[in-house]
């Protein structure tokens, strides 16, 4: 009889330290905001990137009014600076492993949701024309035109805990941070470059899958009164070397220049140029820095891009021609790079 006076301060107090728990995991999560809901982190001056096919489609949502421009695409394109796309206001949705599907399925949800832009930049690297890249991740409620998970769920899970505490600690999850403006940065202590290592899955398949270049077909399809610009991210010269040794630059350019049929305009820096044979421009011969971007943004809508192949003003052959010209000109930095004594 005496225990049972006490259940209820018992079940009271438990409740209690309950809701103590809940309410400062969402005063810390909510701070930190490693899911990008309320514009990022406000303890710190980085923002993590722990999952961007989430965190990012919270992050537009909250300012969707802002923009007249998206850009699409895969890790290479999270280093293109929005800010840096003179005369629009753009979002960058590009994401690791992000495929041409999964842009077309995001595009859908935006435009569903009212979002009309003027410029839509692509990110088109060959490796999308591989004979297999593997499926897409793309969240059921971005399937369904559904709405994303709220923030009041996500921030009372244990996940969400854990991104926290690795913001705190500067455990990034991956090789590239934003900044508080979301710029993405390579992430302090990244690798250096050596050409002398071959680029991760250079040689992963054969690039043969050209029917994927109906997903650029669809895009228009979803934003038919915007401007569709794509571009080849750079890649490192000895990559492209690799390929032209291996026999397969003649089919890499034939799925290049078909996608680039489907773009209004569509500049390549996959080409061997001052860009792609500086290995200090990159980490791994395919990330390239703040700075290589910067210039990559620059010149989209340029009328003589110093760094880039117009491919509206140039045919598959030359285009070829062009790569084979470029490569002898850098013969002798190629083989300084292989040598380990890369400029």
């Amino acid at each position: 009889m005496t225990m049972n006076r006490y259940i209820p301060g018992y079940f009271a107090a438990l409740v209690a330290t309950v809701i103590a728990i809940g309410a400062s995991a969402l005063a810390l999560n909510a701070a930190v905001d490693p899911m990008w809901y309320f514009g990022g982190n406000k303890v710190g001056n980085i923002n993590y990137a722990f999952n961007e096919r989430l965190s990012k489609i919270n992050l537009f949502l909250d300012r969707q009014d802002e923009y007249d421009c998206v850009i699409f695409g895969d890790s290479r394109v999270t280093l293109l600076p929005e800010q840096r796309i003179e005369g629009y206001r753009c979002f960058n949705f590009a994401f690791s492993a992000g495929k041409a599907e999964e842009a077309v399925a995001y595009a859908r949800y935006i435009a569903n949701r009212g979002f009309r832009p003027k410029l839509v930049v692509m990110g088109v690297p060959a490796a999308a024309f591989r004979d297999k890249i593997g499926g897409t991740n793309i969240p059921p409620f971005i399937r369904e035109l559904g709405e994303p998970k709220p923030a009041l769920l996500t921030y009372l899970s244990f996940d969400a805990i854990s991104m926290s505490w690795r913001t705190l600690v500067g455990e990034s999850p991956l090789d590239r941070v934003y900044t508080l403006d979301f710029e993405c940065r390579i992430a302090p202590g990244a690798p250096l470059y050596d050409p002398a290592r071959p680029v991760t899955d250079m040689m992963a398949g054969r690039f043969t899958g050209t029917h994927r270049v109906k997903f650029y077909d669809e895009m228009r399809g979803v934003f038919p009164d915007a401007e569709l610009l794509g571009y080849v991210p750079p890649i490192s010269a000895w990559a492209i070397d690799g390929y032209e040794k291996a026999g397969w630059l003649p089919q890499y350019a034939t799925a290049i220049h078909l996608a680039s049929e489907k773009f209004d305009r569509f500049l390549d820096f996959g080409v061997p140029s001052s860009l792609t044979i500086d290995t200090g421009n990159t980490y791994d011969g395919t990330h390239y820095s703040e700075p290589a971007n910067r210039r990559v943004a620059e010149m989209l809508f340029s009328t003589r891009p110093s760094e880039a192949l117009d491919l509206k003003r140039m045919g598959k052959e030359e285009m070829l021609s062009t790569y084979l010209a470029r490569l002898e000109t850098y013969r002798d930095d190629l083989a300084e790079g292989l040598g380990g004594q890369a400029r």
